[in-house]
């Protein structure tokens, strides 16, 4: 019963986590605008620029006044997320069925992140991608934070963790097949290309986690520590989690210590220690 209360407890958490340690870090450290998006990380999705219409759009030509306020916001795109949220907004609400309104969602989708707006984020979310199945900025985004969203209260919510697979799963295989741009050095298409993966094998790892299926999600939270250069606090905690549920004892231990010293995990993961250790007097540890 313990152990479920505490099982309980931390996913009821996943919901507030909506704000991933490692790009706090880098929104800090951005210096160029002309190849990052609002997550901080370079953007790997082929941004669509003025004047540019996709192959098979239809409808009427674009007018004058129309160009003009894309270009607005497309110069605007990497500046403060209220600014881009604002430009956006009236972009989409003049404009809905603009062809540049995927691309205006997609910048969307991350600036609502950021501003800590998650219900406008997945709505934009949704938008982005239904304009592009293959926006590989925000497949990672959906995939990381539709798993956290997802509680026993949530209507649809085995809908929900099935969409956010989809998204994972198609985000990883889109990222695995990607060529480095020709606009990216080597060591930053890598960073951002294992910062994104990082994210959807997140979203494949709280799913499980979040349905019982502690033994598949511990490979999955592994890769995403593994690739993010600062691995998310509730990634260890959930691995650790995991492992513990699974008679992986001393793996357990050796994750919650990862998060145990600072971050928003800190008092689940040093209860998580003190548990695992007193769990290991009296029981056996797995065999791998």
């Amino acid at each position: 019963m313990r152990q479920f209360i505490r099982t309980a407890t931390v996913l009821s958490l996943l919901g507030l986590c909506l704000s991933p340690a490692g790009w706090a870090t880098q929104k800090k450290q951005k210096n160029s605008k002309d190849d990052q998006n609002q997550s901080g990380a370079p953007s790997l999705q082929q941004e669509q620029k003025p004047g540019e219409q996709p192959a098979d759009a239809t409808g009427p030509k674009v007018s004058k006044e129309e160009l003009a306020a894309y270009k607005a916001f497309y110069d605007a795109r990497n500046s403060d997320p209220s600014q881009v949220i604002a430009s956006g907004e009236a972009f989409v609400a003049k404009y809905p069925m603009s062809v540049y309104a995927g691309a205006v969602y997609s910048e969307l989708t991350s600036a609502y992140l950021h501003s800590n707006q998650p219900d406008k984020m997945i709505e934009a979310g949704n938008k982005a991608l239904e304009a592009n199945p293959d926006n590989i900025d925000v497949l990672p985004i959906m995939a990381w934070a539709i798993p956290r969203r997802v509680s026993a209260k949530t209507p649809d919510a085995g809908q929900q963790l099935a969409k956010a697979q989809g998204y994972s799963k198609h985000g990883i295989e889109l990222l695995n097949a990607m060529a480095k741009p020709e606009t990216m050095d080597q060591a930053a298409f890598d960073k951002a290309k294992n910062e994104k993966l990082s994210m959807c094998y997140d979203g494949l790892g709280v799913t499980d986690v979040k349905t019982g299926k502690y033994d598949q999600a511990i490979p999955e939270l592994t890769q995403s520590v593994q690739l993010s250069s600062t691995p998310d606090p509730v990634d260890y905690y959930l691995l650790g989690l995991s492992d513990e549920l699974t008679s992986q004892l001393t793996d357990a231990i050796a994750a919650f210590q990862k998060c145990s010293d600072n971050g928003p995990m800190q008092v689940q993961c040093k209860s998580g220690i003190e548990e695992t250790k007193n769990k290991a007097k009296t029981g056996l540890e797995a065999p791998k």
